[in-house]
């Protein structure tokens, strides 16, 4: 299996926000989708203030 970028882990969590709406819906959304290695990469890519869309 590859190992997803920083930058796709980042789309992926932002994913799971728009679709869990509430914090718990968020939350298991992600846990369900992410590892926790994947979510640690994506908060430190979405702090990093990169953009988030495009290539």
């Amino acid at each position: 299996m590859a190992r997803k970028t920083d930058k796709q882990c980042a789309q992926q969590a932002v994913a799971a926000v728009m679709v869990g709406k509430t914090k718990s819906g968020s939350e298991q959304a992600m846990n369900v989708t992410m590892t926790r290695d994947e979510m640690q990469r994506a908060l430190a890519y979405l702090k990093s203030d990169k953009p988030v869309t495009g290539r």
